[in-house]
């Protein structure tokens, strides 16, 4: 139900938006439920910010990577700096992003636009979706009205449910991205670098359904955690 209601409502969007490149979005149909993981294709995306709040947290920077055909296509990787409307703040000790660096930033209506180019016919994937997802909602509510509407894979929440399913979730096992990988017999990869981690949660997914059902048994209704 989860992917017929939002190509409804897709459908719905589509009679009240001409204006490019949304309009292209909301036309562009979507993998079914049923499609096999290898016939879909993801956007596996991280985007790095100046606070945890989506209501008030300026957006710094934003990279992903396509994966196609079951792999991960490095020809598809972008990065952006993203010009806030504030400082950075304490924030760069996370990230490490500096006012100066980001001063020299794009213009974040701009890079949202090629955000919502390259997910046009493709799939979410973020590790704990939540606040990322919540920003790009904020981003095309400003820019178009609605929310943005689209499956979303959380391989932290798939993770999780997968745990659940099994009973054996354990509150001493982190979900965290780095740690998931190091269950997955995936190398070390130095964190909040946009790009990095958008290519860390792709190579995640792939081991996680590699793992578990194979690529061949996996359909996409079985990875969508939320829209």
């Amino acid at each position: 139900m989860r992917m017929l209601g939002l190509a409804l409502r897709r459908r719905w969007l589509r009679g009240k938006h001409s204006e490019s490149p949304f309009a292209e979005f909301l036309s562009a149909p979507l993998p079914e439920s049923g499609a096999p993981f290898n016939d879909c294709e993801f956007v596996c995306l991280d985007i790095e910010t100046t606070g945890l709040d989506a209501k008030t947290a300026d957006l710094l920077s934003v990279g992903w990577v396509v994966i196609r055909n079951g792999r991960v296509d490095l020809s598809t990787s972008e990065t952006h700096l993203i010009r806030p409307e504030n400082d950075v703040g304490d924030s760069a000790s996370v990230h490490g992003l500096t006012d100066t660096q980001v001063s020299r930033g794009k213009d974040q209506a701009l890079v949202f636009s090629r955000v919502v180019e390259v997910l046009t016919g493709r799939i979410l994937v973020v590790h704990h979706a939540g606040l990322d997802k919540a920003l790009l909602d904020r981003l095309c509510t400003a820019r178009f009205g609605p929310a943005l509407p689209l499956p979303v894979v959380d391989t932290l929440a798939l993770e999780l449910r997968r745990q659940q399913r099994r009973h054996h979730v354990s509150e001493n096992q982190s979900l965290r991205l780095g740690d998931l990988r190091e269950r997955y017999n995936l190398p070390y990869y130095q964190a909040h670098d946009c790009l990095v981690d958008a290519i860390s949660t792709a190579e995640l997914l792939i081991a996680m359904v590699a793992t578990h059902d194979g690529a061949d048994n996996t359909r996409l209704g079985q990875l969508v955690t939320g829209t």
